[in-house]
């Protein structure tokens, strides 16, 4: 079951208030990703399979029934930094994973391996294999925001000059109220790392629904390219009877922010605060 189909049978259990938004946005559908099995062979890898590069990151990794599980995860940072390091589940499990082929015969995997018992968030591992010769692990990070993640569309976006970003989506959702966090991911030769994350936040009343839907887009001649979040905010009433509830008018509005490549710190610098003031409106709203 791959990841579109995971989201798309999620969104069916929000009960419908949230299901159209989320089938559009958890949709990595781009025709690049795949979605193997562990037992498929790696292409260009002489025959190995796809389970030997997942006992890179669980060394232990056995079948029960439909999945894989495990006991050990090896260490790996948080894309984020120590902030968010989490401890990875007592019972790491392999449903499923994705796969994105990139320049040079590598590749990109992400998969989900759940939540620790106690955990706020799940626990993704997102890596960089180099299957040519003997496959070898290059780099890994958690990049769990939340408690899922998946493959965001687009997935890539082209920064020029052999550059790209990979976007994921972590998120979960109660009956009226939905979070997202979208992270915006360097893949670099040799290693990942953080652009930003974005948060956006949908909630439904009796009054009125509000949706919040991030894009991320390269643009622009600068190599590498800019990157640019876009969030569409909509908030419309519902028109029911709410015993006195105050009811908001329609409302529409776009948030913008520009990232652009700074030499001198060798890292992506975000044009101003737009996306945080936006995060902390929406804190005020839980």
């Amino acid at each position: 079951m791959g990841a579109r189909v995971n989201a798309i049978l999620f969104a069916a259990r929000l009960g419908g208030r949230f299901a159209a938004l989320w089938i559009g946005l958890a949709s990595a559908s781009a025709a690049d990703v795949a979605v193997p099995a562990p037992g498929d062979a790696v292409p260009g890898a002489n025959g190995v399979t796809y389970l030997v590069l997942l006992f890179e990151i669980v060394p232990d990794l056995e079948q029960a029934d439909a999945v894989y599980r495990g006991r050990t995860v090896v260490p790996l940072r948080h894309i984020a930094g120590p902030d968010l390091q989490a401890e990875p589940p007592q019972e790491p499990t392999v449903a499923d994973f994705s796969v994105l082929p990139l320049e040079g015969g590598r590749i990109l995997l992400l998969v989900d391996l759940g939540m620790a018992g106690d955990a706020a968030e799940g626990y993704a591992v997102l890596a960089i294999f180099d299957p040519a010769g003997k496959p070898r692990l290059v780099d890994a990070a958690d990049v769990a925001f939340d408690r899922m993640t998946w493959f965001l569309e687009p997935v890539m976006l082209d920064l020029g000059a052999g550059r790209h970003a990979a976007l994921t989506m972590s998120m979960h959702s109660n009956s009226s109220q939905a979070y997202v966090t979208t992270g915006i991911l360097l893949v670099g030769a040799d290693r990942l790392s953080l652009v930003d994350s974005v948060f956006t936040f949908s909630d439904k009343t009796c009054a009125f629904d509000r949706t919040q839907e991030a894009r991320i887009e390269s643009s622009g001649a600068a190599v590498p390219a800019d990157i640019v979040v876009t969030v569409d905010e909509r908030t419309m009433p519902t028109g029911d009877d709410c015993g006195g509830e105050p009811l908001p008018e329609p409302m529409q509005r776009t948030i913008r922010a520009t990232y652009s490549w700074n030499a001198a710190g060798s890292r992506y610098l975000v044009d101003g605060d737009a996306l945080q003031k936006l995060a902390s409106e929406n804190a005020e709203r839980f």
